[in-house]
Parts: C-alpha cells; structure tokens; sequence
C-alpha cells in the first residue's frame, strides 16, 4: 500500500513538472493531500464495507441454518401428524371393535337369560325356590338399569351352574304337591336330574313318578312303585346296598301335556 503511495505521488509530481509549469507549490501540496484523504476514505470505506459483507455473512449462513433446523422440524411435524392421524384411525378401529365385541356379548347375555328363564319353567319345585332369591335381584336390576355387565353375566353363570350341577346328580327333596285325587301331599321325591323324578309318601302307601312340561313337573301315581322308590332312597341315603332298580322311564309324550 505505501510502494504504491509513493509511485502515485512520483507520477503525480512528474505530470506537475510537465503539464503544470504555472502551478504554484502551494497549489499541487493541497491537491496531493485532498488525494492522500480521497484515498484513506476509500480505504475505511472499503474495510467498513468488508466488515459488514462479513457480517451479512454470518447473518446468512445463521439464517440458513435456521432453515435447514426449520424444515426439519416441519418435516419431524408432518411425520408426528401422519404418526398421530394413524394412531386415532387405530385407535377408531379398537373402538368400533369393542362396541362390536360388547354388542355381541350384550346379545349373548340376554340370549342366556332368556334360556335361564325357560329353564325355571322345568326346574323341581325345591330348587326353583333356592335359586329364586338371585332371579328375582337380577330381574329388579335389569328392570332399574343399575347392574354392571360383568355382575350380570357371573348371576346367570351361577344360575346355570347350579342348575347344571342338580342336573348331573341325584337329589332327595321332600315336597308336597297334588295328584289327580285332589288331595295335597307331602313325598320324598327322588330327583335324577332334570328329566325323571319318583316319589313315595311316608308310609309307603302312594308312590309315582314325575316329569317336567312346559306348564311344570306333571305327576303320575303308581302305587306299585312304592317299595322300589323306598329302597332307592335308602340307597341315595346309604341305607341299602347299591343295585339296580326297576322303576319305569316314560316318554316325553306320556306325561308332557
């Protein structure tokens, strides 16, 4: 920078000794130096200029990476969007699944307690009677909308638990009910399971047989079966060896009127 100052200054004192004869010393002093502050305020003009270029810079370069940091937050965005519309249309499709399933169990509920109720129309007397109590809360609950599904569905598969197990087994009641003579009378009834049952009074005198019909438990005097039923009952009661026993087994039609 200060070669070249002083080859710009030689020229300039050449050219003046040359092409300004009539010009004073004092003159071409003031020219030079009006040059000499020409050229220092291009010189900081130009370094302030360089700064700033250099700062515009580094404000592009930050504005560029602010981009690139923005786009991918944009792009993380869209992703998280796709991610969160896929996860509600899942979460739509496990909530129009479990609508689906509960529609089908709130179907299969009132289907079983709908079999519940026809089974209470051939259930024997005594255990009609037990199970009633839990029929009759179920029932009001159902009717006052104020049962849990669950508590609903464990009442009718208690229900048809028990009903199940007394269907499996032999079971003695003692129960009193009318023959076609009109007279009520208390038997010992020997129940094998739901579909035969044979009675005897105490005395041994009136004896019979039994089966379930739409309308109820129809009866069938046979006094003949007096002392086969006793001793069946004796067996039930571990009173009497096991052995066969000779009693009749009717069809549907004989006693279902």
């Amino acid at each position: 920078m200060k070669f070249s100052l002083r080859i710009k200054i030689s020229l300039i004192y050449g050219f003046s000794g040359f092409h300004l004869l009539g010009t004073t010393f004092k003159d071409t002093t003031t020219v030079i130096q009006e040059w000499i502050q020409t050229e220092q305020l291009i010189s900081e003009e130009t370094t302030e200029w360089n700064i700033e270029k250099a700062a515009l810079l580094d404000i592009s370069d930050a504005l560029k990476t602010e981009i690139i940091e923005l786009d991918k937050r944009l792009a993380e965005s869209e992703e998280e969007a796709v991610g969160a519309a896929k996860q509600r249309t899942e979460l739509l499709e496990q909530k129009n699944e479990i609508e689906e399933t509960t529609r089908s169990l709130l179907e299969g509920v009132d289907t079983l307690q709908i079999q519940v109720e026809e089974a209470f129309k051939i259930l024997p007397t005594p255990l009609a009677k037990r199970l009633q109590p839990f029929r009759q809360k179920l029932n009001n609950q159902i009717e006052n909308y104020n049962i849990p599904l669950r508590q609903r569905v464990d009442t009718l598969l208690s229900l048809l638990q028990a009903i199940s197990l007394y269907h499996r087994n032999i079971s003695l009641e003692r129960q009193e009910f009318s023959l076609e003579d009109g007279v009520s009378r208390e038997f010992q009834v020997m129940y094998f399971g739901l579909g035969i049952a044979y009675f005897v009074n105490e005395s041994g005198t009136v004896a019979g047989y039994g089966s379930p019909s739409k309308k109820g438990w129809v009866w069938k005097r046979d006094d003949s079966l007096a002392q086969e039923i006793s001793t069946g009952i004796d067996m039930v009661n571990n009173r009497a060896m096991p052995r066969f026993l000779k009693l009749p087994f009717p069809q549907p039609e004989e006693t279902n009127q």
